[in-house]
């Protein structure tokens, strides 16, 4: 067994699954875009059936600040992995309500997150409305349902293209990430993950009669193990 302690994971966190079907008109790049992690495991194919947990508490982070690696990492508990065997993939247990701060310049009308929509993203089939040019602060979001409904389409092929895999009207949802390269540790290694992301143009809205239609898209990332 090889020994990790509190290694610098950069946010497993999510995320390349497409919400929905619809037409965006304009996106922009959101201030804050806060996941709750439940579950961070280490496997050794997609199908994680039997994963090494790096850490299982309930903790935010905010992927868009600068210090996201450094609190995903004091996220990890110690744990140990086997010598010899390959790890493929990560699996994450991650909240379906995230939460997220930014505008959405749509053709000169304001699209801001408010902390009270005028109508909240209060199931996974109904996203976010508000009026234009509403107070900028922190709203909340939530992940569709598989089946969709709602404001959404069914998104069974989408979600098992990518990882994604959500009971429909679930708290939770897990989502699993293959590694850009697969990692076979040796006794020598003293391991280190890395991972980057990117949340630009992530926010998106539609704007029709003063009403801004508002969803959340998921950011690009990647992750690697080395042994150095």
């Amino acid at each position: 067994m090889i020994k990790f302690c509190r290694l610098n994971f950069l946010s497993i966190l999510f995320l390349s699954f497409i919400f929905s079907a619809k037409l965006y008109a304009a996106s922009g790049t959101p201030s804050s875009y806060k996941p709750t992690v439940t579950k961070v495991e280490l496997c050794s194919s997609s199908a994680c059936s039997d994963p090494i947990v790096l850490g299982s508490s309930s903790k935010e982070f905010d992927i868009a600040s600068v210090t996201a690696g450094t609190d995903v990492g004091n996220y990890l508990s110690d744990f140990s992995i086997t010598l010899g065997r390959t790890y493929t993939h990560v699996r994450s247990t991650i909240s379906s309500t995230f939460k997220v701060k930014g505008t959405v310049d749509v053709s000169g009308e304001t699209c801001n997150t408010v902390a009270s929509p005028t109508v909240a993203a209060s199931t996974a089939t109904v996203t976010a409305k508000t009026a234009t040019d509403g107070t900028l602060g922190e709203m909340s979001w939530i992940i569709p349902d598989t089946n969709g409904g709602g404001d959404y389409g069914d998104l069974t092929a989408t979600f098992a293209t990518n990882g994604t895999s959500k009971t429909d009207g679930a708290s939770t949802f897990t989502f699993t990430i293959a590694l850009s390269v697969p990692y076979t540790p040796k006794a020598t290694d003293v391991p280190t993950v890395r991972m980057s992301f990117d949340v630009t143009n992530t926010l998106t809205a539609t704007e029709s009669g003063g009403t801004c239609v508002m969803y959340l898209e998921p950011p690009v990332q990647t992750v690697t193990i080395t042994g150095r």
